[in-house]
């Protein structure tokens, strides 16, 4: 009797033990976001970051392609809600952004990761550029502070950089992307489909291409490949193509990051 009541003792703290220690799926997700990935051949190393941490930085904004579907935390994307994708940035941690232009400041949760092109550091969601003044312009300048970051965070070691990288489980497809300044005069704008790791690859996607955009090309930029088409500057009436080709399968996104001249 004795030995069954230590028995169900033992048990009893650690079931307690493993209640109180156990991690929730937010902390399983900000744990995990620590680890180096892959995307497109390019290897990202996340960090850990202090409140406080002041920064700014080019921000560009993502929507429709990305609404409904999972976030790297796990969490249903929002277009309409606050929320932002940052390269290496701990999962979880809020940011306050700020427009300079404007003053208009916002805090926002590094719920993804993103963005992979260019040289933009942030991607607001849709709702909060709206909310900032900055989904307009496409691309802006933004100021950023890190007004939290989740506790997990400081139980964690620096992780190595030998370390072998983690494959996302998020899609990032062939998207069709284009950064252009309109003006009254801007009669085409350049779309870029890319990153291809080698040649072949891109020929065999050009060729699918050509049958809806004859004069589509290959770019090499270090080793790597890009495609290239012209649509109109017309923005209604890219849209409808876009969103064409979206249907048909030839892209699995599409994005402009259009700055406006009056």
């Amino acid at each position: 009797m004795i030995y069954t009541t230590k028995i169900k003792g033992i048990i009893l703290f650690l079931l307690i033990h493993s209640t109180l220690f156990a991690l929730s799926s937010e902390d399983k997700a900000t744990k995990r976001s620590l680890y180096p990935y892959t995307v497109k051949g390019i290897t990202y190393y996340p960090h850990k970051v202090a409140v406080g941490t002041e920064k700014e930085v080019l921000a560009s904004w993502y929507g429709e392609y990305f609404h409904g579907r999972k976030t790297a935390m796990g969490n249903i994307y929002d277009m309409h809600g606050y929320s932002a994708a940052h390269k290496t940035l701990p999962l979880g941690t809020i940011l306050l952004v700020t427009n300079p232009k404007n003053g208009k400041s916002l805090k926002v949760k590094v719920d993804d990761r993103g963005p992979f092109w260019n040289n933009r550091e942030l991607d607001l969601s849709m709702g909060a550029a709206e909310y900032l003044g900055t989904k307009r312009a496409g691309v802006a300048k933004v100021k950023y502070r890190v007004v939290f970051v989740p506790k997990i965070v400081d139980t964690l070691k620096p992780l190595s950089k030998d370390i072998t990288p983690l494959t996302p489980t998020y899609n990032v497809g062939y998207s069709a992307i284009s950064y252009s300044t309109i003006e009254s005069s801007t009669k085409k704008s350049l779309f870029e489909i890319g990153t291809f790791l080698n040649k072949e690859e891109a020929k065999s996607y050009l060729q699918k291409l050509h049958k809806h955009f004859s004069k589509a090309y290959i770019r090499e930029d270090r080793g790597k490949y890009k495609v290239y088409f012209y649509l109109s500057s017309n923005e209604k009436s890219v849209l409808k193509r876009l969103k064409k080709l979206k249907q048909i399968g030839l892209i699995t996104g599409y994005a402009l990051f259009w700055s406006y001249e009056e």
